[in-house]
């Protein structure tokens, strides 16, 4: 007997659900370094359990060149993942799967510098997903807030969310030449257009 496809929700992590941190003495925003760092954006938890309700697996996929670049070590990245879950789950939420690019084309260390299938815009990720939780990514999402996100769920075949001030100047960037389905201000007006 075949087994049944389940709707997904991919979301991206950083900015779409936990703060992004503006470093001052580097000039950039980038993801957590230490698990301090890591704070939610307001009403994403509850984006989390709308999802929920409406039937979605609710997949990680993130890009994470932190060790990489250099940033952190292994055991920082793994203690901002178990703060990013203790923080869900205080709120009442929880993912049911996380995919992570550790890569970068210009990493630092040797082991983690080559190009990928995994890194986003590639959708390397969403099909190891797929195979892996029996997904069907027709009737799935990949929401974010980089223009890769909306490539990778593009490339995947999955409706797209864009979360942020969209700008009609980066639809060049999206493939086909089409925009997101969706664009929303943040992940809980996502979580109540999405259908």
């Amino acid at each position: 007997m075949k087994k049944r496809l389940v709707r997904a929700a991919f979301l991206d992590r950083d900015g779409t659900i936990n703060k992004l941190v503006y470093y001052p003495d580097h000039g950039f925003v980038d993801s957590p370094f230490v698990p301090s760092q890591v704070k939610l954006l307001p009403g994403a938890a509850q984006a989390l359990k709308i999802l929920k309700k409406k039937g979605f697996l609710l997949v990680i996929i993130s890009n994470q060149p932190g060790v990489a670049k250099g940033n952190m070590t292994k055991k920082a990245f793994a203690a901002i993942d178990r703060k990013f879950d203790s923080l869900l789950v205080s709120r009442g939420a929880k993912v049911d799967a996380k995919y992570y690019c550790p890569h970068h084309p210009r990493a630092r260390l040797a082991a983690f510098r080559k190009k990928c299938s995994c890194r986003k815009p590639a959708p390397g990720l969403i099909f190891s997903a797929a195979k892996e939780l029996c997904i069907d990514l027709k009737r799935s999402y990949m929401v974010g807030d980089g223009v890769v996100d909306i490539q990778a769920g593009q490339k995947a075949g999955c409706k797209t969310v864009f979360i942020g001030h969209f700008k009609p100047e980066l639809w060049k960037y999206f493939g086909k030449g089409r925009k997101p389905d969706i664009v929303a201000k943040n992940l809980l007006g996502a979580a109540r257009k999405i259908r």
